[in-house]
């Protein structure tokens, strides 16, 4: 009976996020000139649309070589083949799942769980440590690209307040970073703490939620994956080889930005890109599937304040997207199924 209503309610969430997005895309497509925006997608220059398909892809290998690199610090039996297509795996859970980014680090540990020798409970600390280097690749690209707009700002884009603005979310983000790395222990508390609450509100109206919270649990839970965590994260020489994958990951996704513009003939700076993409993520983590409508509306926008047509900002923007959402998505769609066909191989 819970798991059926479960799947229902995980149905429901995924029709809410579907019709939301496709909302969001219609607003998009219907406050630009459609006609000189398909124009433009028709004359697009396929070598920089090609160039914006492998630069996307290349960021997800990137990123999956963080994660296995981190990973192998944990259990070297793993191999970066198999992470890499975990990596791909997972991913694509993150982006056809309403709030699947915000559950990234589970999808990702449990494909890796279900196609490894692993355990979940010790596979999640290792990659949510990697997701977290991942996270901070973003916020060094972005202080790059703000770093670089401070210097030669577009004439077009907000003022010094914005700027300023931006900067101290930066900032703040990376204290969070540090805090959750270096304070570990009080994170935990805080968790702890939280399942508390929960556990006395939505507990008290669900057994499961009131069983899955005991404080023992919780404790062994929030034990293990800081050790994991820690193990993952105590090398200092693979700690630095797994943020320049991270980095280089972000490098290529943004890239990615650059070639999907230059394909409907729009020049913007490597630091604008840079800034804009990362910051962009955020909007992935917003209840539509991998941020689908969301990602395409704000970037639109701000290609239109900084000086970019209407027309060839949402143009240039969908080339992007059709790089880095449904590329990815048809990449990591078959993943999952050599996956799933290995699995299958396994069992006769």
């Amino acid at each position: 009976m819970a798991t059926t209503a479960t799947a229902r309610e995980s149905s429901y969430r995924l029709l809410v996020g579907a019709l939301a997005a496709v909302l969001l895309l219609s607003v998009l497509f219907l406050s630009v000139d459609t006609d000189r925006m398909l124009s433009a997608l028709a004359a697009a220059d396929r070598a920089s649309a090609a160039l914006a398909a492998v630069t996307a892809v290349g960021a997800q290998l990137c990123w999956g070589m963080a994660t296995a690199t981190i990973l192998r610090g944990t259990d070297d039996s793993l191999s970066r083949r198999l992470v890499q297509l975990c990596y791909l795996s997972g991913t694509f859970g993150k982006l056809v799942l309403p709030l699947g980014n915000a559950g990234g680090s589970a999808i990702i540990a449990y494909v890796l769980s279900e196609n490894s020798d692993g355990r979940f409970r010790d596979l999640f600390g290792a990659v949510a440590a990697s997701e977290l280097l991942i996270f901070a690749g973003s916020l060094g690209g972005t202080a790059i690209g703000l770093s670089a707009l401070l210097l030669d700002p577009p004439v077009a884009f907000g003022g010094p307040f914005l700027f300023g603005l931006l900067t101290v979310v930066v900032l703040a983000s990376l204290v969070g970073g540090t805090v959750v790395v270096y304070h570990r222990q009080r994170v935990a508390g805080l968790v702890e703490r939280v399942a508390a609450v929960v556990r006395g509100t939505a507990g008290r109206v669900s057994t499961r939620v009131a069983g899955a919270l005991e404080p023992e649990r919780v404790a062994d839970g929030v034990a293990t994956f800081l050790d994991r965590f820690g193990t993952a994260t105590s090398d200092s020489r693979r700690l630095a080889a797994a943020s320049a994958f991270a980095l280089f990951g972000w490098l290529a996704f943004s890239s990615s930005l650059l070639f999907g513009l230059a394909a409907v003939e729009v020049s913007v700076s490597i630091g604008l890109a840079l800034f804009l993409v990362p910051a962009a993520g955020v909007l992935a983590f917003l209840p539509t599937p991998g941020g689908l409508g969301t990602t395409e509306v704000g970037l639109t926008g701000a290609l239109v304040v900084v000086g970019v047509p209407p027309e060839l900002a949402a143009a240039g923007v969908v080339v992007f997207r059709l790089a880095t959402y449904w590329l990815v998505v048809a990449v990591g769609g078959a993943a999952s199924l050599y996956l799933s066909a290995t699995v299958w191989r396994a069992l006769e």
